[in-house]
């Protein structure tokens, strides 16, 4: 059956052993702060049940704060795409990843009004500012069908991690505390 893939040079080259470090390191990163929000969440009584329905759902949040929300922003570039200075574009992500988690938690921690009010100010508040915009004149150098499935796909991506990691995250710490 042939491919319905365009040929390409990449297409049969082996995997970058630093690039796939890195998405590991990132992965176990991730995996160490969401296991110990889930730790201190059960230690305060936020996560009363734990287990992997619990884990499910801070594995989502961690979907909403690292990529969902920032992706409004700033989208998933594949190289070539006019983008602004880095430095800018970390600043805003790491700023709106924090403002988001936060919103979420207060959300769900704080069952008030005002607490309802600050959360969705505090998950507003980076898209409001405005991410910083590429170069004016510039255009990608991908075809913008291929721009779109880079953005389907990483998304796709990024939210079965999320929902994989906090569920196994949720279920392997409640079988740890069990043990004590």
């Amino acid at each position: 059956m042939p491919s319905r893939l365009a040929p390409t040079p990449y297409r049969n080259s082996a995997p970058n052993p630093a690039i796939s470090a890195s998405a590991i390191l990132t992965a176990i990163g991730y995996a160490l702060v969401l296991s110990a929000i889930l730790s201190i969440a059960g230690q305060m009584g936020a996560a009363q049940h734990g287990g992997w329905r619990t884990g499910l759902l801070f594995g989502l949040a961690g979907f909403a704060s690292v990529m969902l929300a920032p992706m409004l922003g700033l989208p998933p570039e594949l190289p070539g795409s006019p983008a602004a200075q880095l430095g800018a574009r970390q600043t805003w992500w790491i700023a709106t990843a924090i403002a988001t988690a936060v919103g979420i938690a207060l959300f769900a921690i704080r069952r008030e009004p005002w607490a309802a009010v600050l959360a969705v100010a505090l998950v507003a508040a980076p898209h409001v500012i405005g991410a910083p915009p590429p170069p004016d004149g510039e255009h990608p150098l991908a075809p913008l069908a291929l721009e779109r499935q880079f953005i389907v796909a990483v998304t796709v991506t990024s939210f079965v991690f999320w929902a994989l990691l906090g569920a196994l995250s949720g279920a392997l710490l409640k079988r740890f505390e069990a043990a004590r």
